[in-house]
């Protein structure tokens, strides 16, 4: 990734709050617009979403453990604890052109939302926590693999555009399901 590269993924994640505190705010807005699509998703659970290899039920397990993972980081970026040296590995995108979840955020078979429930509400509230504690041009970083050396700021908003990115991957495989056709009726239950 190039400077120039670089410098226009931290311009377009500024987009998901300029302070701390628009970042918490907008962590929260992403999640409960998130939550929302999770209740739509209930009919569809363990359904193969159109044009995806998951179905809603490891969507939002994946979303989830990037969320804690995201909280992780920033509480050590927050922290005064030394940072070690990482491998900085780019995730490379796919003959698609999406990018593969990394090792540690791929879901299982598809928990039950009950589950994941509270796991959901603890990231946020750690996420949302971090971002208040959080300060804008700190020179602690840490390394992500679709952005390069961010903040614990940028990783919070790299967090909010993470849930809003899954959530309308949800909302539209939702909506081709929802249409009704023979092959996007919802699974029944295996015995």
């Amino acid at each position: 990734m190039t400077q120039t590269e670089y410098d226009h993924r931290l311009a377009w994640l500024r987009a998901f709050g300029k302070t701390p505190a628009e970042v918490s705010e907008r962590l929260e807005r992403e999640s409960s617009q998130f939550t929302a699509s999770v209740a739509r998703a209930q009919p569809y659970w363990h359904t193969h979403l159109p044009e995806r290899t998951w179905t809603p039920a490891q969507e939002v397990e994946h979303t989830i453990l990037v969320n804690e993972g995201s909280a992780k980081v920033a509480a050590l970026l927050l922290s005064d604890k030394p940072l070690r040296p990482t491998p900085q590995q780019v995730i490379e995108p796919d003959a698609q052109g999406r990018r593969l979840a990394p090792p540690g955020t791929v879901p299982g078979e598809g928990l039950a939302w009950s589950e994941l429930e509270a796991r959901h509400t603890a990231s946020l509230t750690a996420l949302q926590g971090a971002a208040l504690r959080a300060q804008d041009g700190s020179e602690r970083k840490f390394w992500h693999g679709a952005m390069g050396e961010l903040t614990a700021l940028d990783w919070l908003r790299m967090a909010a555009y993470h849930v809003r990115h899954h959530r309308k991957l949800l909302d539209a495989g939702l909506s081709t399901l929802e249409a009704g056709t023979p092959e996007t009726a919802p699974a029944e239950a295996s015995a």
